[in-house]
């Protein structure tokens, strides 16, 4: 992370209910209905990066398990208010040490984890369509609805299918074997490379914990880089358990293309019915753009509460259909 990292948020902001930290921004609770989202680092450019990925999902029809976006500045971004996160809710069904897992205390119940996997592949195949990946695919940026309808969110990390991949921490990204080097390679970024980390959440929704992470496995000398490299993954039923055989055929890279793999989770018996998340309206987005445009006019975002109203405006353009403000477009 480069630049300055921002200890200090506007007066307004840091007043409002905390929600969460991630490696690039403070989330705080401004409305009952809204949250902004505030870089740590104002400098780093992820927030103008994602805030150019909702520019490109604005010009398509929403998908219900896909954040949407109200209003976006240079270093804001206003989003609906969501439960907590599956990492969230992993944790809380977990007796824990630190970072370490003690006890597996409760897992979801089926048929609602069943949902979740085929709304968690409708995300991430409507994302394929429009020729991105999401790449950071991890269970602190799955949050849920109301109706505890799954909603795919931090999109800072999206890139294109066919750029080199960056990989990630297992156990959301693989390290592949290069027979000429001995070492290791992420490929480029693809539908396997989606669908590995998919798996992987899968396997976290059905045990309650990472691959490789229940107490009687976590063995601070187990190189799970060096495993799943080799394609050693834990243990499945995948020929007796349906969910099972979509986590292993994901692991071993089996589907053809994200939609292909989003159309076998929609026949999961708890997708059979399932409903559909929240999509907001046009309507409904204007609205809200209008309330978090009243709240910068009142100072949301100034430092001291006294700062010049122009400034709030500096490096901002309309966006297409003229109901809010965006950033700048951005390339991908």
């Amino acid at each position: 992370m480069s630049g300055p990292i921002v200890v200090r948020l506007p007066r307004q902001v840091s007043k409002s209910r905390f929600l969460s930290m991630g490696a690039i921004s403070w989330v705080y609770r401004i409305t009952e209905n809204i949250v902004v989202k505030y870089p740590r680092d104002i400098d780093a450019g992820e927030i103008e990066r994602e805030n150019a990925i909702y520019d490109i999902f604005e010009q398509h029809t929403p998908c219900p398990y896909v954040m949407q976006s109200f209003y976006r500045t240079a270093n804001a971004n206003f989003l609906p208010f969501m439960l907590p996160s599956l990492d969230t809710r992993l944790q809380r069904n977990q007796r824990r040490e630190k970072f370490k897992v003690l006890q597996v205390l409760r897992i979801e119940d089926r048929h609602l984890v069943e949902r979740w996997a085929a709304e968690l592949c409708a995300a991430v195949a409507w994302i394929d369509s429009l020729g991105l990946v999401h790449g950071d695919l991890r269970p602190p940026n799955i949050l849920f609805d109301e109706r505890d309808h799954l909603k795919l969110t931090d999109f800072d990390c999206v890139a294109r299918i066919g750029e080199p991949s960056y990989g990630n921490a297992p156990p959301w990204a693989r390290l592949y074997p290069d027979p000429l080097t001995g070492g290791g390679y992420w490929g480029l970024y693809d539908p396997k490379t989606e669908q590995f980390a998919i798996g992987s959440l899968l396997y976290c929704m059905t045990r309650g914990h990472e691959p490789y992470g229940h107490p009687e496995e976590d063995d601070p000398e187990l190189d799970v880089v060096g495993l799943f490299k080799k394609g050693v993954f834990p243990r499945l039923n995948a020929e007796g358990d349906v969910l099972d055989c979509i986590i292993d055929r994901c692991w071993a890279g089996w589907y053809d293309s994200m939609k292909d793999l989003a159309e076998a989770a929609a026949q999961l018996s708890g997708a059979v019915d399932m409903g559909a998340a929240t999509t907001f309206s046009a309507e409904y987005c204007s609205q809200k753009r209008d309330e978090c445009l009243r709240l910068i006019q009142n100072g949301l975002l100034e430092m001291d509460g006294r700062g010049d109203p122009k400034k709030q405006e500096a490096g901002l353009s309309k966006s297409q259909d003229g109901r809010g403000v965006t950033p700048k477009a951005g390339t991908v």
